[in-house]
């Protein structure tokens, strides 16, 4: 992810902004780099270099009451610290403010902004090919603004790379069910920023591999992540960035080991190279955060039941709202049917300025206790 921040910044370089669930292969068949923009946020905040960026959008008018994610972007651009996009591509899923701030960067650097609008009835029988024609739509459209031809052969190719890599991390994900865990979550969780941008690249299915093969090591050695383990944890939602307190107080001090996140789950069947829009689109649409919030019910439900979880932490940053809207509902549902105790963290990923670290821990006590 580093390299290809660098080679954003290399003048002949093709940059398209995606939003989180905007699908990279598409961007990868026409040669240019993905830049999942709510990814430098992260690496922002984890070298502390933040605090300015969020100032600098709040000087803006922007509310602190947003995505910091978002707003962390924003200031960014301010400062010019950005390689500048080609184009940008937005979903309507999850993310609300998506959509809203990619139209802000298209005004500012005089770019085209493309829109996804992924049907909320997911299931419908329709759905898929109103996504499909939408995908394809935005390649065509997309091939010309950054003027790289586009080939559907170019794009079934990396489509069976995806393929693969989705492979080896069902596997990993199955690897991850053995107690002991023998992967940390502080460790797991970080692998989504890596796979949402690098769904489609040749090195995501050289990590996935590399990841099999360590976890298999680690079990046949009876390596442990957490020793003794006292509980296995679930952990819904993304992480503080700023730093590593909350996983090392839970994993070190009260070895309580997050042995899932929600983040690493892939809910999405094989794809067809040869429909590789129609393929992209089921993926898009098997999104549990997607449609009524009975879905998402159920995949923590099994999630739940595969980790043999104790205990749910729901990380519910205050800006984020789709999946605040979400937190009390799935807690709901899923009393009627598990007996996990499960507990809502408001807690913030990027602004460290809203982190308090006694009162964080005194939170964690009481739910593990």
């Amino acid at each position: 992810m580093f390299r290809l921040l660098l080679e954003s910044f290399r003048e002949g370089s093709s940059v398209v902004w995606k939003s989180t669930f905007v699908p990279s292969e598409i961007i990868y068949s026409l040669g240019a780099i993905p830049l999942y923009v709510e990814s430098f946020s992260a690496v922002a905040s984890a070298v502390d270099i933040c605090p300015p960026m969020l100032d600098a959008s709040e000087r803006c008018g922007y509310s602190r009451d947003s995505c910091t994610f978002l707003r962390a972007v924003l200031g960014a651009s301010h400062k010019d610290i950005l390689p500048r996009p080609d184009a940008l591509v937005s979903t309507s899923y999850y993310c609300d403010g998506d959509p809203k701030i990619f139209d802000i960067f298209a005004e500012e650097y005089k770019k085209p902004h493309f829109y996804l609008h992924v049907p909320y009835t997911a299931e419908a029988g329709w759905a898929v090919d109103a996504l499909a024609e939408q995908l394809e739509e935005v390649a065509l459209e997309l091939a010309k603004v950054t003027g790289k031809p586009f080939h559907i052969e170019k794009l079934s190719e990396i489509i069976q790379g995806s393929n693969e890599a989705r492979r080896c991390l069902l596997k990993a994900n199955e690897l991850r069910r053995h107690v002991p865990s023998p992967m940390l979550g502080c460790e797991a969780i970080d692998y989504i920023a890596s796979i949402t941008q690098l769904w489609g690249s040749p090195e995501l299915v050289r990590i996935s591999r590399l990841l099999c093969e360590e976890l298999e090591e680690r079990i046949e050695k009876g390596v442990a992540a957490v020793e003794p383990e006292q509980f296995r944890l679930l952990w819904c939602h993304l992480r503080p960035y700023y730093n590593d307190e909350v996983f090392n107080y839970l994993e070190g001090h009260h070895k309580a080991v997050v042995a899932f996140e929600s983040v690493n789950l892939i809910t999405w069947k094989e794809m067809d190279p040869e429909k590789p829009f129609k393929g992209l689109a089921e993926k898009l649409l098997a999104n549990p955060a997607i449609g009524p919030y009975e879905r998402m019910t159920g995949e923590v439900a099994k999630m739940v039941k595969d980790y043999q979880i104790d205990g749910i932490i729901w990380m519910s940053p205050w800006g984020c709202r789709h999946f605040n809207s979400m937190a009390q509902l799935v807690k709901d549902g899923l009393r009627r049917e598990l007996d996990v105790p499960f507990y809502i963290l408001d807690l913030e990923c990027i602004d460290k300025r809203n982190y308090s670290k006694e009162q964080v821990r005194t939170r964690l006590d009481a739910f593990i206790e």
